[in-house]
Protein backbone atom coordinates (compact mmCIF):
# COMPACT_ATOMS: atom_id res chain seq x y z
CA UNK A 1 0.00 0.00 0.00
CA UNK A 2 1.63 3.28 -1.16
CA UNK A 3 0.83 6.36 1.41
CA UNK A 4 1.00 10.13 -0.08
CA UNK A 5 2.37 12.35 2.66
CA UNK A 6 2.70 16.18 3.01
CA UNK A 7 6.34 17.04 4.90
CA UNK A 8 7.50 21.14 5.91
CA UNK A 9 10.32 20.24 7.89
CA UNK A 10 8.39 17.39 9.31
CA UNK A 11 6.01 14.37 8.55
CA UNK A 12 2.59 16.57 9.03
CA UNK A 13 0.16 13.76 8.31
CA UNK A 14 -0.43 10.72 5.69
CA UNK A 15 -3.20 10.35 3.09
CA UNK A 16 -4.03 6.46 3.44
CA UNK A 17 -6.18 5.19 0.45
CA UNK A 18 -9.28 5.06 0.51
CA UNK A 19 -10.86 0.91 1.15
CA UNK A 20 -13.47 -0.83 1.94
CA UNK A 21 -14.58 -1.80 5.31
CA UNK A 22 -16.51 -5.01 6.13
CA UNK A 23 -19.63 -5.19 7.87
CA UNK A 24 -19.31 -7.74 10.89
CA UNK A 25 -22.81 -7.09 12.26
CA UNK A 26 -26.19 -5.35 11.97
CA UNK A 27 -27.89 -4.90 15.27
CA UNK A 28 -30.56 -3.03 16.59
CA UNK A 29 -28.37 -0.71 19.08
CA UNK A 30 -24.66 -0.16 19.26
CA UNK A 31 -23.14 0.95 22.90
CA UNK A 32 -19.55 2.13 22.59
CA UNK A 33 -18.11 1.30 25.79
CA UNK A 34 -17.99 -1.63 28.30
CA UNK A 35 -18.14 0.01 31.80
CA UNK A 36 -21.19 -0.99 34.21
CA UNK A 37 -22.77 2.00 32.92
CA UNK A 38 -22.46 0.28 29.26
CA UNK A 39 -23.38 -3.23 30.22
CA UNK A 40 -26.04 -1.69 32.23
CA UNK A 41 -27.60 0.10 29.18
CA UNK A 42 -27.15 -2.88 26.83
CA UNK A 43 -28.82 -5.17 29.10
CA UNK A 44 -31.73 -3.17 29.76
CA UNK A 45 -32.09 -2.51 26.29
CA UNK A 46 -31.71 -6.73 25.08
CA UNK A 47 -34.20 -7.12 27.82
CA UNK A 48 -36.71 -5.23 25.92
CA UNK A 49 -36.11 -6.85 23.09
CA UNK A 50 -33.13 -4.76 20.92
CA UNK A 51 -30.19 -6.90 19.31
CA UNK A 52 -26.90 -4.91 21.08
CA UNK A 53 -23.57 -5.11 20.26
CA UNK A 54 -21.39 -4.23 23.21
CA UNK A 55 -18.20 -2.39 21.99
CA UNK A 56 -15.02 -2.21 25.10
CA UNK A 57 -11.71 -1.60 24.74
CA UNK A 58 -10.37 -3.56 27.59
CA UNK A 59 -10.48 -7.47 28.35
CA UNK A 60 -12.69 -6.92 30.58
CA UNK A 61 -16.26 -5.21 31.16
CA UNK A 62 -16.66 -2.58 34.06
CA UNK A 63 -14.31 0.28 33.21
CA UNK A 64 -13.75 2.14 36.08
CA UNK A 65 -15.04 -0.73 38.74
CA UNK A 66 -12.91 -3.79 37.64
CA UNK A 67 -10.26 -2.23 35.11
CA UNK A 68 -9.17 0.72 37.09
CA UNK A 69 -9.84 -0.92 40.28
CA UNK A 70 -11.74 1.49 41.52
CA UNK A 71 -14.04 -0.62 43.84
CA UNK A 72 -16.87 1.69 45.74
CA UNK A 73 -20.26 2.10 45.32
CA UNK A 74 -21.89 4.20 47.36
CA UNK A 75 -25.01 4.86 48.96
CA UNK A 76 -28.21 3.46 47.74
CA UNK A 77 -30.97 5.44 50.58
CA UNK A 78 -31.62 8.79 50.87
CA UNK A 79 -29.99 10.86 53.21
CA UNK A 80 -32.36 9.82 56.18
CA UNK A 81 -30.89 6.40 55.52
CA UNK A 82 -34.85 5.09 55.42
CA UNK A 83 -35.91 4.78 51.79
CA UNK A 84 -33.72 3.27 49.01
CA UNK A 85 -33.70 5.53 45.89
CA UNK A 86 -31.07 3.72 44.01
CA UNK A 87 -32.80 -0.14 42.40
CA UNK A 88 -32.39 -1.71 39.28
CA UNK A 89 -29.35 -3.12 38.27
CA UNK A 90 -26.59 -1.83 40.54
CA UNK A 91 -28.52 -3.40 43.44
CA UNK A 92 -29.31 -6.51 41.81
CA UNK A 93 -25.51 -6.74 40.67
CA UNK A 94 -24.28 -6.15 44.69
CA UNK A 95 -26.43 -8.96 45.63
CA UNK A 96 -24.90 -11.19 43.05
CA UNK A 97 -21.52 -10.34 44.53
CA UNK A 98 -23.10 -10.67 48.44
CA UNK A 99 -23.63 -13.93 47.38
CA UNK A 100 -19.73 -14.69 46.35
CA UNK A 101 -18.54 -12.99 49.75
CA UNK A 102 -17.47 -10.71 47.38
CA UNK A 103 -18.14 -7.33 49.00
CA UNK A 104 -17.63 -5.74 52.44
CA UNK A 105 -20.03 -2.78 54.16
CA UNK A 106 -19.17 0.25 55.29
CA UNK A 107 -20.61 3.90 56.52
CA UNK A 108 -19.58 7.32 55.30
CA UNK A 109 -20.18 10.99 56.12
CA UNK A 110 -22.60 10.83 53.30
CA UNK A 111 -24.66 7.26 54.38
CA UNK A 112 -23.94 3.09 53.84
CA UNK A 113 -21.67 2.36 51.28
CA UNK A 114 -19.87 -1.35 49.91
CA UNK A 115 -16.64 -2.00 48.33
CA UNK A 116 -15.85 -5.15 46.25
CA UNK A 117 -13.89 -7.44 44.49
CA UNK A 118 -13.00 -6.14 41.40
CA UNK A 119 -12.32 -9.43 39.61
CA UNK A 120 -15.85 -10.71 40.96
CA UNK A 121 -17.89 -8.07 39.50
CA UNK A 122 -16.06 -8.77 35.87
CA UNK A 123 -17.77 -11.77 36.36
CA UNK A 124 -21.12 -10.98 37.41
CA UNK A 125 -20.96 -8.76 34.17
CA UNK A 126 -19.90 -11.01 32.05
CA UNK A 127 -23.23 -13.24 33.44
CA UNK A 128 -25.71 -10.28 32.17
CA UNK A 129 -23.66 -10.01 28.94
CA UNK A 130 -24.14 -14.06 28.16
CA UNK A 131 -27.39 -14.05 29.82
CA UNK A 132 -29.27 -11.21 27.84
CA UNK A 133 -27.78 -13.17 24.96
CA UNK A 134 -25.69 -9.40 24.03
CA UNK A 135 -22.98 -9.66 21.56
CA UNK A 136 -19.75 -8.71 22.89
CA UNK A 137 -16.52 -7.10 21.35
CA UNK A 138 -13.71 -7.13 24.07
CA UNK A 139 -10.10 -5.73 23.57
CA UNK A 140 -12.08 -3.65 20.72
CA UNK A 141 -10.60 0.35 19.91
CA UNK A 142 -13.87 2.31 18.59
CA UNK A 143 -12.36 4.40 15.60
CA UNK A 144 -15.00 6.31 14.11
CA UNK A 145 -18.35 6.69 13.30
CA UNK A 146 -20.41 7.32 9.76
CA UNK A 147 -22.84 10.08 10.13
CA UNK A 148 -25.81 11.16 8.31
CA UNK A 149 -27.18 13.77 9.10
CA UNK A 150 -28.95 13.67 12.52
CA UNK A 151 -28.27 9.71 12.84
CA UNK A 152 -25.44 7.72 13.37
CA UNK A 153 -25.49 4.61 11.13
CA UNK A 154 -22.30 2.92 11.84
CA UNK A 155 -19.37 2.28 14.19
CA UNK A 156 -16.00 1.50 12.74
CA UNK A 157 -14.05 -0.62 15.11
CA UNK A 158 -10.24 -1.85 14.81
CA UNK A 159 -9.40 -5.66 16.86
CA UNK A 160 -7.41 -8.30 15.97
CA UNK A 161 -9.79 -9.28 12.77
CA UNK A 162 -8.59 -5.84 11.38
CA UNK A 163 -10.65 -2.60 10.88
CA UNK A 164 -14.56 -3.56 10.58
CA UNK A 165 -18.04 -1.79 10.54
CA UNK A 166 -21.03 -2.06 13.10
CA UNK A 167 -24.28 -1.07 11.48
CA UNK A 168 -27.19 -0.13 14.16
CA UNK A 169 -30.43 1.77 14.02
CA UNK A 170 -29.80 3.14 17.48
CA UNK A 171 -26.27 4.38 19.39
CA UNK A 172 -25.20 5.14 23.15
CA UNK A 173 -22.41 6.13 23.95
CA UNK A 174 -20.99 5.12 27.17
CA UNK A 175 -17.66 5.85 26.27
CA UNK A 176 -16.18 8.54 29.29
CA UNK A 177 -14.39 10.67 26.74
CA UNK A 178 -17.43 10.57 24.32
CA UNK A 179 -15.81 9.39 21.66
CA UNK A 180 -18.60 8.26 19.71
CA UNK A 181 -20.22 11.33 20.47
CA UNK A 182 -16.96 13.75 19.19
CA UNK A 183 -16.03 11.33 16.19
CA UNK A 184 -19.31 11.78 15.17
CA UNK A 185 -19.52 15.64 14.82
CA UNK A 186 -21.89 16.39 17.53
CA UNK A 187 -20.46 19.42 20.06
CA UNK A 188 -18.75 18.76 23.12
CA UNK A 189 -17.15 20.83 26.02
CA UNK A 190 -14.57 20.88 28.28
CA UNK A 191 -13.85 22.72 31.72
CA UNK A 192 -11.16 24.75 31.93
CA UNK A 193 -9.59 22.91 34.90
CA UNK A 194 -10.21 18.90 34.44
CA UNK A 195 -10.81 16.84 37.64
CA UNK A 196 -7.56 14.89 37.94
CA UNK A 197 -6.84 11.36 37.33
CA UNK A 198 -5.72 8.77 39.59
CA UNK A 199 -4.26 5.32 39.48
CA UNK A 200 -5.18 2.54 41.58
CA UNK A 201 -2.49 -0.58 42.64
CA UNK A 202 -2.87 -3.81 44.41
CA UNK A 203 -0.93 -4.21 47.25
CA UNK A 204 0.49 -7.15 50.09
CA UNK A 205 2.67 -6.72 53.28
CA UNK A 206 0.89 -3.73 54.69
CA UNK A 207 -1.57 -5.37 56.94
CA UNK A 208 -4.71 -3.87 57.51
CA UNK A 209 -6.23 -0.59 56.18
CA UNK A 210 -5.94 0.96 59.50
CA UNK A 211 -2.29 -0.53 59.65
CA UNK A 212 -1.29 0.59 56.29
CA UNK A 213 -2.77 4.61 57.42
CA UNK A 214 -0.63 4.38 60.24
CA UNK A 215 2.54 3.21 58.83
CA UNK A 216 1.73 6.22 56.23
CA UNK A 217 1.50 8.89 59.36
CA UNK A 218 5.00 7.51 60.53
CA UNK A 219 6.73 7.94 57.40
CA UNK A 220 5.40 10.76 55.18
CA UNK A 221 7.52 13.49 56.62
CA UNK A 222 10.31 11.29 54.47
CA UNK A 223 8.14 11.52 51.42
CA UNK A 224 10.56 13.86 49.33
CA UNK A 225 13.37 11.27 50.20
CA UNK A 226 12.13 8.76 47.68
CA UNK A 227 10.82 11.19 44.84
CA UNK A 228 6.98 10.59 45.79
CA UNK A 229 5.03 14.53 45.50
CA UNK A 230 3.13 15.57 48.20
CA UNK A 231 3.49 19.33 47.35
CA UNK A 232 3.38 20.09 43.80
CA UNK A 233 0.67 21.41 41.33
CA UNK A 234 0.88 17.74 39.90
CA UNK A 235 -0.03 15.68 43.20
CA UNK A 236 -2.67 16.43 45.81
CA UNK A 237 -3.89 14.65 48.87
CA UNK A 238 -2.51 11.59 50.07
CA UNK A 239 -2.74 8.23 49.26
CA UNK A 240 -5.82 5.80 50.10
CA UNK A 241 -5.94 2.72 51.42
CA UNK A 242 -8.97 0.54 51.13
CA UNK A 243 -9.81 -3.15 51.59
CA UNK A 244 -10.61 -5.91 48.79
CA UNK A 245 -12.93 -8.47 50.02
CA UNK A 246 -12.28 -10.69 50.65
CA UNK A 247 -8.46 -10.83 51.34
CA UNK A 248 -7.91 -8.67 54.07
CA UNK A 249 -4.48 -9.07 53.64
CA UNK A 250 -4.53 -7.69 49.94
CA UNK A 251 -5.15 -3.42 49.83
CA UNK A 252 -6.48 -1.49 47.78
CA UNK A 253 -3.97 1.78 47.03
CA UNK A 254 -5.53 4.82 45.30
CA UNK A 255 -2.78 6.74 44.52
CA UNK A 256 -1.69 9.55 43.52
CA UNK A 257 -4.27 12.71 42.66
CA UNK A 258 -2.12 13.87 39.13
CA UNK A 259 -3.81 17.36 37.90
CA UNK A 260 -3.80 19.06 34.50
CA UNK A 261 -4.58 15.97 32.51
CA UNK A 262 -6.60 15.38 29.75
CA UNK A 263 -6.86 11.81 29.61
CA UNK A 264 -8.68 11.95 26.27
CA UNK A 265 -5.20 12.99 24.83
CA UNK A 266 -3.37 9.82 24.06
CA UNK A 267 0.03 11.19 24.57
CA UNK A 268 -0.73 12.60 27.60
CA UNK A 269 -2.30 9.70 28.74
CA UNK A 270 0.78 7.49 27.67
CA UNK A 271 3.05 9.63 29.91
CA UNK A 272 0.31 9.70 32.34
CA UNK A 273 0.00 6.16 33.58
CA UNK A 274 3.46 5.70 33.55
CA UNK A 275 4.42 8.75 36.07
CA UNK A 276 1.39 7.19 38.01
CA UNK A 277 3.06 3.85 38.44
CA UNK A 278 6.31 5.33 38.85
CA UNK A 279 4.18 7.08 42.35
CA UNK A 280 3.08 4.32 43.14
CA UNK A 281 6.42 2.26 43.43
CA UNK A 282 7.74 5.19 45.37
CA UNK A 283 5.07 4.66 47.62
CA UNK A 284 5.70 1.24 48.50
CA UNK A 285 9.62 1.88 49.16
CA UNK A 286 7.97 4.64 51.32
CA UNK A 287 5.69 2.56 53.34
CA UNK A 288 9.18 0.06 53.50
CA UNK A 289 11.00 2.77 55.95
CA UNK A 290 11.76 1.26 59.32
CA UNK A 291 9.93 -1.78 58.77
CA UNK A 292 10.57 -5.53 58.35
CA UNK A 293 7.67 -6.37 55.96
CA UNK A 294 8.34 -5.63 52.60
CA UNK A 295 5.38 -4.23 50.66
CA UNK A 296 4.56 -5.51 46.91
CA UNK A 297 2.56 -4.71 44.42
CA UNK A 298 -0.06 -7.59 43.93
CA UNK A 299 -1.82 -5.82 40.47
CA UNK A 300 -1.58 -2.62 39.32
CA UNK A 301 -4.51 -1.01 37.71
CA UNK A 302 -5.26 -2.01 33.82
CA UNK A 303 -6.59 1.54 32.97
CA UNK A 304 -6.37 4.82 34.66
CA UNK A 305 -8.83 6.24 37.32
CA UNK A 306 -10.29 9.40 34.91
CA UNK A 307 -12.82 11.89 36.71
CA UNK A 308 -13.77 13.90 33.91
CA UNK A 309 -12.20 14.93 29.98
CA UNK A 310 -15.52 15.82 27.91
CA UNK A 311 -19.01 16.74 28.25
CA UNK A 312 -21.81 16.29 25.97
CA UNK A 313 -23.74 19.10 24.44
CA UNK A 314 -27.06 17.90 25.56
CA UNK A 315 -31.26 19.62 25.72
CA UNK A 316 -29.92 20.90 29.28
CA UNK A 317 -26.74 21.40 31.23
CA UNK A 318 -27.51 19.97 35.12
CA UNK A 319 -26.69 22.95 37.61
CA UNK A 320 -25.01 22.66 40.93
CA UNK A 321 -28.17 24.62 42.16
CA UNK A 322 -30.77 22.46 40.83
CA UNK A 323 -28.69 19.38 42.58
CA UNK A 324 -28.20 20.97 45.44
CA UNK A 325 -31.39 22.35 46.02
CA UNK A 326 -33.36 19.28 45.13
CA UNK A 327 -34.99 20.50 41.95
CA UNK A 328 -37.64 18.07 40.31
CA UNK A 329 -37.59 16.87 36.80
CA UNK A 330 -40.82 15.21 34.99
CA UNK A 331 -38.15 13.79 33.12
CA UNK A 332 -36.18 12.54 36.16
CA UNK A 333 -34.38 9.23 35.51
CA UNK A 334 -31.72 8.75 38.00
CA UNK A 335 -31.24 9.62 41.71
CA UNK A 336 -28.54 10.34 44.17
CA UNK A 337 -27.49 11.40 47.40
CA UNK A 338 -23.26 11.12 47.19
CA UNK A 339 -21.96 14.80 47.51
CA UNK A 340 -20.16 17.81 45.49
CA UNK A 341 -16.81 16.25 45.40
CA UNK A 342 -14.61 18.52 43.27
CA UNK A 343 -10.64 17.44 43.26
CA UNK A 344 -8.42 20.14 42.50
CA UNK A 345 -4.86 21.46 43.05
CA UNK A 346 -6.13 23.11 45.78
CA UNK A 347 -7.66 19.54 47.58
CA UNK A 348 -10.45 18.04 47.63
CA UNK A 349 -13.96 20.14 48.61
CA UNK A 350 -17.05 17.96 49.80
CA UNK A 351 -20.36 19.45 49.80
CA UNK A 352 -23.27 17.58 51.33
CA UNK A 353 -26.81 17.91 50.93
CA UNK A 354 -27.50 18.99 54.25
CA UNK A 355 -25.20 22.12 54.35
CA UNK A 356 -22.16 20.35 55.56
CA UNK A 357 -19.24 21.53 53.44
CA UNK A 358 -15.33 20.07 53.91
CA UNK A 359 -11.93 21.05 52.51
CA UNK A 360 -8.81 18.62 52.80
CA UNK A 361 -6.28 20.48 52.15
CA UNK A 362 -3.15 19.53 50.13
CA UNK A 363 -0.73 19.14 53.12
CA UNK A 364 -3.65 16.32 54.79
CA UNK A 365 -5.60 19.19 57.08
CA UNK A 366 -9.36 19.62 56.84
CA UNK A 367 -11.10 22.50 56.82
CA UNK A 368 -15.08 22.05 58.31
CA UNK A 369 -17.73 25.06 57.51
CA UNK A 370 -20.96 25.08 56.30
CA UNK A 371 -22.49 25.99 52.82
CA UNK A 372 -25.95 26.15 53.74
CA UNK A 373 -27.42 28.06 57.14
CA UNK A 374 -28.15 25.58 59.98
CA UNK A 375 -31.80 24.32 60.18
CA UNK A 376 -32.84 25.42 56.67
CA UNK A 377 -35.04 22.67 54.99
CA UNK A 378 -32.41 20.15 53.04
CA UNK A 379 -33.40 17.92 50.00
CA UNK A 380 -33.65 13.92 50.99
CA UNK A 381 -31.52 13.56 47.27
CA UNK A 382 -31.23 14.88 43.87
CA UNK A 383 -32.17 14.28 40.62
CA UNK A 384 -30.82 13.62 37.41
CA UNK A 385 -33.06 14.79 33.79
CA UNK A 386 -33.15 12.45 30.70
CA UNK A 387 -32.54 15.53 28.52
CA UNK A 388 -29.23 15.92 30.09
CA UNK A 389 -28.45 12.17 27.91
CA UNK A 390 -29.51 13.81 24.85
CA UNK A 391 -27.18 15.27 22.17
CA UNK A 392 -28.21 18.38 20.79
CA UNK A 393 -28.91 17.77 17.30
CA UNK A 394 -28.62 14.04 17.35
CA UNK A 395 -31.60 11.72 15.89
CA UNK A 396 -30.64 8.09 17.33
CA UNK A 397 -27.66 8.23 20.13
CA UNK A 398 -27.67 8.97 23.58
CA UNK A 399 -25.04 9.42 25.95
CA UNK A 400 -24.97 7.81 29.37
CA UNK A 401 -22.26 8.41 32.19
CA UNK A 402 -19.50 10.88 32.97
CA UNK A 403 -20.12 12.50 29.38
CA UNK A 404 -23.27 13.96 30.64
CA UNK A 405 -24.23 18.00 30.45
CA UNK A 406 -23.39 19.05 33.97
CA UNK A 407 -21.36 21.78 35.49
CA UNK A 408 -18.94 22.05 37.07
CA UNK A 409 -20.47 21.85 40.91
CA UNK A 410 -23.11 19.49 39.76
CA UNK A 411 -20.83 16.81 38.05
CA UNK A 412 -18.54 16.65 41.41
CA UNK A 413 -21.83 14.93 42.31
CA UNK A 414 -23.36 12.87 39.50
CA UNK A 415 -19.66 11.51 38.33
CA UNK A 416 -19.85 8.46 40.88
CA UNK A 417 -20.63 4.71 39.57
CA UNK A 418 -24.03 4.41 41.26
CA UNK A 419 -25.39 7.22 39.62
CA UNK A 420 -23.74 6.68 36.00
CA UNK A 421 -25.14 3.11 36.01
CA UNK A 422 -28.63 4.78 36.45
CA UNK A 423 -28.01 6.62 33.01
CA UNK A 424 -26.99 3.56 31.35
CA UNK A 425 -29.89 1.86 32.54
CA UNK A 426 -32.35 4.61 31.51
CA UNK A 427 -30.26 5.02 27.80
CA UNK A 428 -30.85 1.44 27.36
CA UNK A 429 -34.81 1.66 27.92
CA UNK A 430 -35.29 4.67 26.00
CA UNK A 431 -33.18 3.30 23.03
CA UNK A 432 -35.76 0.63 23.30
CA UNK A 433 -39.18 2.97 23.49
CA UNK A 434 -37.48 5.23 20.69
CA UNK A 435 -37.30 2.69 18.00
CA UNK A 436 -40.69 1.00 19.41
CA UNK A 437 -41.94 4.37 18.95
CA UNK A 438 -39.65 5.72 15.63
CA UNK A 439 -39.00 8.98 17.70
CA UNK A 440 -36.11 10.65 18.27
CA UNK A 441 -34.98 10.62 21.82
CA UNK A 442 -36.29 14.34 22.39
CA UNK A 443 -39.68 13.15 21.48
CA UNK A 444 -39.78 10.64 23.81
CA UNK A 445 -42.51 11.24 26.09
CA UNK A 446 -40.95 11.22 29.70
CA UNK A 447 -43.36 9.37 31.65
CA UNK A 448 -43.38 6.33 29.43
CA UNK A 449 -39.65 6.46 30.09
CA UNK A 450 -39.77 6.65 33.67
CA UNK A 451 -42.68 4.04 33.44
CA UNK A 452 -40.49 1.82 31.61
CA UNK A 453 -37.76 1.86 34.39
CA UNK A 454 -39.80 1.16 37.13
CA UNK A 455 -41.28 -1.74 35.12
CA UNK A 456 -37.40 -2.65 34.78
CA UNK A 457 -36.73 -2.53 38.58
CA UNK A 458 -35.22 1.59 39.03
CA UNK A 459 -36.32 3.15 41.90
CA UNK A 460 -37.97 6.27 40.84
CA UNK A 461 -41.13 6.74 42.98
Amino acid sequence: MELSSKVSGRLDFLTEPARKIPVVGEFDLCVVGGSCTGVFAAVRAAQLGLSVALIERNIIFGGMATAAQVNGWFSLFDTTGEKQIIGGLTHEVIERLRRRDAVQDYVRADGPACRFNSAELAHRLDELVLENRIRPFLQTMFAGAVREGGRVVAAIIEDKSGRRAIRARFFIDASGDGDLLRRAGFDAWQEKAIQPVSYQMLAGGLGSAAEAWERWENVKMRAAQFNYPLTNAMQTATPWFIGHPPDDSVLNIFGARLNGVDASDADALSHVIMEARRHQRALLELLHVDNAVIPSAVAHAHALGIRETWHAKCLHKLTGEELLYGASFPDAIARGTYPVDIHSEEGVVLRYLDGRESQAQRDGSVVKRRWRPEGEETPRYYQIPFRSLVPVGADNLLVAGRIIDADREAFGAVRVMVTTNQMGEAAGVAAALSLQKDVSPAKLPPEELRRAMMESGSSLE
